[in-house]
């Protein structure tokens, strides 16, 4: 049976609605160091490439941590475990630490950046692309680094809405 497909643009309610069956992965967002730094939750991320690394990252254009990527040229990613919706929870909040604020929040990794304690993961990434698309920056990170936390933690998603562990 074939259906027509409508020529109308999706509403957003509509795509709303199809993207909460879809269940992502749950990452904080670090940019800046010291008094520039910010943390923001996202979910609106992908492995592009391999070969060579690369990660795609979207960001609503009033975040402020767009203004810094665009500044320093870099972002890391912290990916939460099962455990961390609290930390998730904060970080998408207005009321998020920053700057000085931010780094009890922080560990550092053999390989020496930082990401948000307990996240299973962790990548370094130096921007290589950025285009504005709709309301979003989308960033294509080429990956200098990552880390391996306790992989024996389950990550953290996101589905119907909610934040529950994989």
């Amino acid at each position: 049976m074939n259906r027509k497909i409508s020529d109308a643009p999706a509403r957003r309610p509509d795509l709303r609605s199809v993207m909460r069956l879809f269940p992502t992965g749950v990452a904080v967002l670090l940019a800046g160091h010291e008094s520039t730094a910010i943390a923001t939750t996202v979910n609106s991320l992908t492995s592009i490439s391999l070969d060579p690394p690369t990660i795609l990252v979207s960001l609503h254009e009033t975040s402020r941590a767009v203004r810094i990527i665009d500044a320093t040229g870099e972002f890391r990613l912290s990916f939460l475990s099962g455990d961390q919706e609290d930390q998730a929870r904060l970080f998408a909040s207005s009321d998020k630490p920053t700057g000085e604020r931010l780094a009890p929040y922080l560990t550092a990794t053999p390989v020496g950046f930082r990401i948000l304690d307990g996240a299973i993961a962790g990548v370094a990434c130096e921007v290589v692309s950025v285009r504005q698309e709709s309301d979003h920056h989308v960033y294509l990170g080429r990956v200098t680094a990552t880390h391996l936390g306790d992989t024996a933690h389950s990550a953290l998603l996101f589905h119907h809405g909610r934040m529950t562990p994989a």
